[in-house]
């Protein structure tokens, strides 16, 4: 019996990690090629993607992971033929509304004329997204996490090699911003036909064109989660919404505010959640294996894996916490060539430990079958952080917001963490994989970035600063073994 969680998990984290990477030097060269105000109304298009997402896949995937986790190979054709069906006819029609309402849709509920061209383009992408979501969550259920993962890196670099392909060949100028969201659609394209390529190995034709429909259950399953989460991206789109608005009253002009919004959208928060590739993974690969204990009642198994990813998931937040507390700054000068993104990294480096956590502490309460409590949980934050918006950060700008957003993560952590101390499925000691961890990590962190600044300062090279980093980093992974926070034994083979 292999270990398939911990594998799956390795590859979704590598892929991850290959991924964000090419995606970070791909931000850094739209932010240079766009300018800020392009690269707001670029970023503005998301909240409209997002529910778009959620309405034709966020759901359906969600359900096919779980069914096919624990069904036939005749049934799984059945449930996968009734899913793409399914999510094609809800994708094509969300496509011809967005593409005809473009226009009213930028002026009235971005707040953007110039994003009514970009969503025009955008609304070709949905049917391609709707495919590739079900086949991803087919592909996660039957625990082969390499082909998802495959399709992350390829839809990656076929839409980052096509914008720079055009842009350096082309004198694009105020077209970029037309070839970045035409490269989402390529890229989509590309991973699209890789994704039809292997399904049609594990599945034959024949047997997918004759499978029965299963459209009730597939909706009984998905309707519920498409509803929880369609609340959660109108909130959540809402908020992205406002942040340029809410920024004006505090005194921006619109171009610096929505210059603001895609510095925090476009670049500070990616580099945040880029160390969350880590718990992302888990979460996915997660919620069918609890679903699958739960389906046994074998609560045993449920304990030893939700122990083990919230133990490794608090240990990375407090390891990116405390590099991002204390070298945000020098990151955000160095990478981005922005005092801001630095300023703002390191303000926002306290939301790591409950950012990463909550996601697994989420996908562990989902995979329980309990959706309710995290759909609620989460409401509950994103209400927070929109009434910190509407009325502190009028009076206290961005920080104002970030304060809401730090409050609200914490709470949704704590909701998360309580529900499953209360039904007794999460055992952990706070104090031994986090109070003591963040205490030595902030502590190694800051005397190695004071070595940093001397040396700097006697051969007046600043590369020595973050080259600090290194040794501090192998100091706290090394506390983690020494003081078995991280064990060989967590990565072996187990049998329940």
């Amino acid at each position: 019996m292999k270990n398939q969680l911990l594998r799956g998990t390795l590859i979704l984290t590598v892929a991850g990690f290959v991924t964000r990477l090419i995606g970070f030097g791909y931000r850094i060269f739209l932010a240079d090629e766009l300018g800020e105000v392009n690269l707001g109304i670029y970023q503005l298009i998301f909240p409209v993607y997002s529910i778009c997402f959620t309405i034709y896949a966020a759901g359906i995937q969600t359900a096919v992971s779980q069914m096919i986790s624990h069904n036939s190979t005749q049934k799984q054709g059945s449930i996968l033929k009734t899913s793409l069906i399914l999510s094609l006819m809800c994708s094509l029609s969300l496509s011809c509304v967005v593409h005809i309402f473009r226009v009213p849709i930028a002026n009235d509920f971005l707040g953007a004329q110039q994003a009514g061209e970009l969503l025009g383009i955008l609304a070709y992408i949905f049917p391609f997204c709707g495919i590739t979501s079900v086949i991803n969550g087919y592909f996660y259920g039957i625990n082969r996490a390499k082909i998802p993962a495959v399709t992350q890196i390829i839809e990656q670099l076929v839409r980052v090699i096509f914008v720079f392909a055009v842009c350096f060949s082309f004198d694009t100028n105020e077209k970029s911003v037309y070839i970045a969201v035409l490269g989402l659609v390529i890229g989509e394209l590309c991973s699209n036909v890789y994704n039809i390529y292997h399904v049609k190995k594990h599945i034959s034709m024949r047997m997918l064109l004759q499978s029965k429909l299963c459209i009730g259950k597939i909706l009984r399953l998905s309707l519920p989660l498409s509803g929880t989460k369609l609340v959660i991206a109108l909130l959540g789109s809402i908020e992205s919404i406002l942040i340029p608005i809410i920024m004006q009253r505090y005194g921006y002009s619109v171009e610096v505010s929505i210059g603001l919004y895609g510095i925090l959208t476009g670049v500070v928060l990616p580099f945040i959640l880029f160390p969350g590739t880590i718990t992302n993974s888990l979460s996915v690969l997660l919620l069918p294996a609890i679903a699958k204990a739960s389906g046994t009642n074998n609560r045993r198994q449920i304990r030893s894996t939700s122990s083990l990813t919230v133990r490794y998931s608090l240990l990375l937040g407090v390891l990116t916490s405390s590099l991002f507390l204390n070298f945000g700054v020098e990151i955000g000068q160095f990478i981005f060539h922005s005092e801001n993104a630095g300023k703002l990294l390191t303000v926002m480096a306290f939301l790591c430990p409950f950012l990463y956590v909550t996601t697994t502490l989420g996908s562990i309460i989902n995979g329980l079958g309990k959706t309710g409590i995290t759909f609620m949980f989460t409401v509950i934050g994103l209400l927070v952080r929109i009434l910190f918006l509407l009325f502190i950060a009028p009076h206290f700008g961005i920080y104002g917001y970030i304060m809401g957003m730090l409050i609200s993560q914490i709470l949704i952590c704590l909701l998360h963490g309580g529900y499953l101390l209360k039904t007794n499925q999460v055992p952990c000691n706070l104090s031994k994989y986090f109070v003591w961890p963040m205490i030595f990590s902030c502590s190694v962190m800051y005397f190695s970035k004071i070595a940093g600044i001397q040396i700097m300062t006697k051969t007046n090279n600043s590369i020595f600063v973050l080259a600090s980093m290194i040794p501090a980093v192998l100091l706290i992974l090394l506390y983690f073994f020494v003081f078995r926070l991280v064990s060989r034994q967590d990565f072996k083979v187990k049998k329940y």
